[in-house]
């Protein structure tokens, strides 16, 4: 089934303190491999927990401001049309920083992944 979604109209929901999540392509739909969503992250938000997706390959497409993306001891600034792949197993974390949003669509494959928190 085609399915067609409008960014304005998208299902939104809070991640905690730390942004929202806009929700484009998933397993509601009836995606059966693949989860595409937009992260809106604060500047000021807490960061993201410290993590790895052991079967999941990640994919971010920075869309808008800066963030901090913290990857197997390494930290890394993020900005706009800045392109990241995760491999399965890689430790990381994502926090917004500087002084708006942070937006990036982000790409799970396969979908649902499986999140292991490491901190």
């Amino acid at each position: 089934m085609v399915t067609i979604t409008n960014l304005n109209k998208a299902r939104r929901a809070p991640m905690g303190d730390r942004g929202d999540r806009i929700f484009l392509v998933n397993p509601e739909m009836g995606a059966k491999h693949v989860d595409v969503h937009i992260n809106v992250l604060r500047p000021t938000g807490p960061d993201g927990h410290y993590h790895y997706h052991p079967k999941n390959e990640n994919i971010y497409i920075v869309l808008a401001g800066t963030g901090r993306f913290f990857c197997e001891g390494k930290e890394y600034m993020l900005q706009k049309d800045d392109v990241v792949f995760i491999p399965p197993g890689t430790k990381h974390s994502l926090s917004g920083r500087g002084d708006t949003e942070f937006v990036l669509i982000e790409i799970d494959a396969p979908s649902p992944r499986e999140t292991i928190n490491v901190d």
